[in-house]
């Protein structure tokens, strides 16, 4: 059963419909894009504070903003239903982010901006309710 249609997978029959059921819908893309980066800001955040101790300030490099938007594609195109096939959209956008990580490391480390580190926190915790309170808005509502 789809949870978003209530029908079973056997009983679509038209073209039409089994597209209509298993595409996800914008809103579960941009949540989850929104929960990537909350995540990857926190892991960055714990990185700091293990490495250069609280309260130092962190500089904000060209090589982290691409990590940040590689972040966001993944998040975008890794959420599929169970029933979708991988499509060359995703695929390509998948390679995409993969290759922005990489492109990331042969950067040069330019100083772009410096923040203080609980900023990374902050944003990261900001990130991830934008994330949930959009996915969760895309859930069925139950009427009694």
């Amino acid at each position: 059963m789809s949870s978003a249609s209530g029908r079973s997978l056997k009983k679509l029959t038209s073209l039409e419909g089994r597209a209509s059921w298993r595409k996800v819908p914008a809103a579960i893309r941009i949540g989850g894009a929104f929960v990537a980066l909350g995540l990857v800001l926190l892991v960055f955040a714990a990185i700091e504070l293990f490495t250069a101790g609280m309260l130092s300030p962190f500089v904000i490099t060209p090589g982290f903003l691409l990590i940040l938007v590689a972040s966001i594609i993944l998040g975008a195109f890794a959420t599929t239903s169970k029933y979708e096939p991988s499509s060359k959209t995703q695929i390509i956008s998948l390679s995409i982010a993969v290759a922005l990580v990489i492109v990331s490391r042969l950067l040069p480390t330019i100083q772009v901006y410096v923040v203080e580190q609980f900023w990374l926190t902050a944003w990261g915790v900001a990130a991830l309710l934008c994330g949930l309170v959009i996915r969760r808005a895309q859930l069925p509502k139950s009427t009694k």
